[in-house]
């Protein structure tokens, strides 16, 4: 059994942000219901497209069924509000009012269904002085700082560094997953729904622990690092690739110091030296004999090879109808049951449009063919 079997979600989103958030939903047993318009969101068709597919799009929408609705035409509106009588959760990511304009706001949402937990995710959140701003991973990294302490790690006085992955992204999916399942315990304790507010801005803001360290300190990170010695910690390099350690002051620097030869070590530099005469294999396997955090930098098609990201069951292969056999990420979480799996790929644009409107709603499959006539579909 998966933990949210029988929570019924609605899914307006697109994009990283909110189908992200909702797949771990579809992981833990959700019925996601993908709304999209009839001409599919945008990241279905951004290059590169293998077989037709994009590759962010069969990962971020799998466990989910797809229903096309060009929400402009109130027929396609009507059906979302009934459908969202017998949802438990609504998710969208439109800009701020967007979903008041289309007729599928909070207020309209929770007058059908009071229950409802409705979770709007966007850039800077439903008030403030920026709230009507769009906004993409790359603003949510500007916004909270990360951007400018990545670059101070390869140079204070170069520019600002964005992080490869869309962390402005996903960090804030995590937090509107940790919002709604703490709006459907609000829900089964009260009996009320509720909305929540999720703002990329402030959930970065949030994972941003150096906001802390110079409102006390009144430095950043690599000024710390410069003024104090409190271990060894980062990137080093090999003499055939890269690893990273982390020795803090202590019993671990101690540790370090006697795996690697050097005794009472007092800068990074003698570190530096003998990771350098090395080749990373060699590195590992000393450290991890002396218990000092340390690891290869691996390339994804590295990670995907792992043994013990392979014997975590960490990479799994989904039978997708236009990629094959297509390799990804499995949920992350362990549990001692069985309590979430992924199951089914990302669905084809509109494929299931006549099982949820037949199945949920009783249309016949004349309605449905109507509804596709009309543009609805």
């Amino acid at each position: 059994m998966r933990v949210l079997e029988g929570v019924r979600v609605l899914d307006l989103t697109h994009w990283w942000f909110g189908p992200y958030c909702t797949m771990l939903l579809g992981a833990m047993g959700a019925d996601v219901i993908k709304v999209e318009p009839p001409w599919g969101e945008m990241i279905r068709f951004r290059p590169p497209l293998v077989r037709g597919a994009n590759s962010n799009f069969v990962y971020f929408n799998r466990d989910k069924r797809s229903l096309t609705l060009n929400l402009k035409n109130p027929k396609a509106v009507q059906i979302v509000k009934d459908l969202a009588k017998i949802s438990d959760i609504f998710v969208e990511n439109f800009s701020p009012g967007t979903v008041d304009r289309l007729g599928v706001g909070y207020a309209a949402v929770s007058e059908v269904n009071p229950r409802i937990v409705y979770a709007s995710l966007s850039g800077y959140g439903q008030d403030g002085p920026y709230r009507s701003r769009p906004s993409f991973d790359i603003v949510g990294q500007a916004m909270c700082g990360i951007m400018r302490l990545t670059g101070d790690i390869i140079d204070p006085k170069g520019p600002p560094v964005e992080v490869a992955e869309a962390i402005g992204d996903l960090i804030p999916a995590l937090y509107a997953t940790i919002g709604i399942m703490a709006g459907l315990r609000y829900r089964d304790l009260t009996g009320r729904g509720l909305r929540i507010d999720v703002a990329q801005t402030d959930t970065m803001i949030a994972m941003t622990p150096a906001i802390v360290l110079h409102t006390l300190a009144g430095m950043r990170p690599y000024e710390r690092s410069l003024k104090f010695f409190t271990g060894v910690y980062g990137l080093f390099q090999a003499s055939d690739g890269f690893v990273v350690m982390g020795a803090p002051m202590g019993s671990i620097l101690d540790r370090l110091g006697e795996a690697t030869g050097i005794g009472r070590i007092e800068n990074e530099r003698v570190v530096r030296e003998w990771v350098r005469q090395r080749t990373v294999r060699e590195v590992v396997d000393k450290l991890v004999e002396y218990s000092v955090p340390v690891a290869p930098v691996l390339a994804p098609e590295d990670v995907v090879k792992d043994p013990h990201v392979l014997a975590r069951n960490m990479i799994i292969e989904l039978e997708h109808p236009q990629t094959g056999r297509l390799r990804m990420p499995n949920f992350p979480l362990k549990f001692s049951e069985e309590i979430a799996r992924v199951e089914r790929p990302a669905p084809l644009l509109g494929q299931h449009n006549e099982e949820v409107l037949t199945g949920l709603l009783g249309y016949t499959p004349e309605q449905v063919s109507e509804l596709k006539k009309e543009g609805v579909l």
